[in-house]
């Protein structure tokens, strides 16, 4: 199945937020135009001289053996905190105009990362998995954001997901020792079975792909020759409040709109967050 096949490009924000809604996701080509791609571009190459020379996966990068044996980063934790760029592009204006459509004009960030795949047979694929277990949160207004700073096509590994199957709800997992997507999976492999019901979704560089925290995705190793670089945003309303999950660098930064200071269920009732006390002494009750 083709991403062409199943999804009309609309720039109608009601025809967008109607497809996500159904569909679980959204494709925005060339949503960042070629100099913004050049920037990330450059900014990927300059945080990534740090690593050269490293062998084992550090706070900064995870490391991976490519076809040859031979180390390569395969993930940069919390980019944003390692160059402006990645810090920008997390407040680009044409990705949060389209957010604060799907759920609502106060959006804060949950999180960073920087994927990318070396080619190899194995290294840096992703088994069929949802974004929500690893990091639940009070409703489902919780969007990843895949921002394409190569080309992803099926042969270098890009996203393959399930339309549709963010209406299943959180599905039980199986996580690994160190609760990491790359080898933890949704535990009944029965609901990914049905082959005729994947898509893939091949992206050029500059276009983002936007889906539902309760959407069934996985993608293959890259086994083609060309670099996959993927920056990715997990972004919430400011009304979703984690649950559990790690807290890392930019967790909770507003990013449009403000901080309502408040949680709203799955069931739409809404919950007066307190204030955050500082001082250890303070108890409740």
């Amino acid at each position: 199945m083709s991403a062409s096949s199943t999804m009309k490009t609309s720039n109608s924000a009601v025809a967008q937020k109607r497809f996500y809604e159904e569909h679980g996701y959204l494709l925005l080509p060339a949503l960042f135009d070629a100099n913004e791609v050049a920037t990330l571009r450059a900014a990927l190459d300059e945080v990534l001289l740090e690593a050269k020379g490293l062998t084992e996966t550090t706070e900064k990068f995870a490391i991976t053996p490519d076809s040859e044996g031979k180390p390569q980063v395969r993930r940069v934790f919390n980019p944003i905190v390692h160059h402006k760029a990645f810090h920008d592009a997390a407040h680009h204006p044409g990705t949060l105009d389209v957010l604060e459509n799907l759920i609502g004009p106060d959006i804060q960030l949950h999180h960073s990362k920087l994927n990318l795949k070396p080619p190899s047979t194995q290294a840096a694929q992703f088994p069929w998995h949802q974004d929500y277990p690893f990091f639940p949160h009070t409703n489902y207004d919780l969007v990843a954001v895949l921002i394409h700073i190569n080309e992803a096509t099926e042969e270098n590994g890009c996203l393959r997901i399930i339309p549709g199957s963010h209406e299943y709800g959180p599905r039980p997992h199986r996580f690994a020792g160190d609760g990491g997507a790359y080898t933890s999976s949704v535990a009944n492999l029965d609901e990914v079975a049905d082959e005729s019901r994947w898509l893939s979704l091949p992206c050029p560089a500059g276009s983002v792909g936007m889906h539902h925290c309760n959407m069934l995705h996985s993608s293959t190793a890259n086994l083609g020759k060309q670099p996959r670089s993927v920056l990715i945003f997990q972004y919430r309303a400011a009304d979703n409040v984690a649950l559990a999950g790690s807290r890392s660098p930019g967790f909770g930064m507003i990013v449009r709109g403000r901080d309502v200071c408040r949680a709203r269920m799955l069931d739409g009732s809404i919950i007066e967050l307190p204030p955050l006390i500082n001082d250890p002494l303070q108890r409740d009750g």
